[in-house]
């Protein structure tokens, strides 16, 4: 009895628990499974091809990635679309296209966000999706993934902090996932190595509140080399 009390005080004071847990899975339908972002080619490439490796590839390229462009623009992008300002959402949407310098990634986020926000329009029709569609139909967005997350987490009241967290959580998870078809490391490796960067993940999300929209932005040249070359390779099992 008490913990069924419990779980009901859970629900009430955290609605927005049980949405995002869902939309972060793996089974939530839009690709996600089909791109490692850029791992594959630096498996490939001999640059990443240990747990130890994919440690400091998650400790380095990816928290650098999440900590100066994805999480701020996350928050740039939540706080447009919270205050309803249609050009500010429309003007960070772009940024956030015009910053994603490999082909690969950049149309990663401009399939993912469609499928999202299709997804969003069948399962949680609201008007934070309508704003979005409609925007997109104007040809104003796209919308890049972290456009549609942050209406996903605005329409379902996620706290800031937390959608911010969630989306870190499937950065650091996706590569690992990833990993396992493509390098010689089980699950156990898997999961020390992605325990190891879920640690750090406060430090994350306060690193990035304190990124200013004018100074946003990550030079990650070893990612976009790799997504470049891995658009031209020869043989792959990630669109990315």
């Amino acid at each position: 009895m008490g913990t069924t009390t419990s779980s009901l005080a859970s629900e009430d004071k955290y609605p927005w628990l049980s949405s995002m847990l869902q939309t972060v899975d793996p089974l939530f339908p839009i690709g996600s499974y089909a791109h490692s972002y850029g791992l594959e080619e630096m498996v490939a490439c001999g640059i990443v091809t240990t747990d130890e490796q994919l440690q400091s590839y998650l400790g380095s390229v990816v928290r650098l990635n999440l900590s100066q462009f994805e999480l701020p623009y996350l928050r740039y992008t939540y706080t447009a679309q919270l205050d309803g300002h249609e050009s500010d959402i429309a003007r960070i949407d772009q940024e956030i296209g015009a910053s994603l310098l490999s082909s690969e990634i950049r149309s990663a986020s401009e399939t993912q966000g469609k499928q999202r926000l299709q997804l969003l329009n069948k399962l949680w029709p609201c008007k934070e999706v309508e704003l979005l569609e409609a925007l997109r139909i104007r040809g104003e967005v796209m919308p890049h993934h972290l456009t549609a997350f942050a209406a996903e987490r605005i329409h379902q009241k996620t706290p800031l902090n937390a959608a911010l967290a969630s989306w870190a959580y499937q950065a650091f998870a996706a590569p690992c996932s990833a990993a396992l078809k493509i390098m010689r490391i089980g699950q156990e490796a898997a999961q020390r190595t992605l325990t190891r960067a879920l640690v750090t993940l406060p430090e994350l999300v306060e690193e990035s509140l304190r990124v200013d929209q004018e100074w946003a932005g990550a030079f990650n040249p070893v990612i976009d080399i790799a997504s470049a070359r891995h658009e031209k390779a020869y043989a792959r099992l990630f669109i990315s």
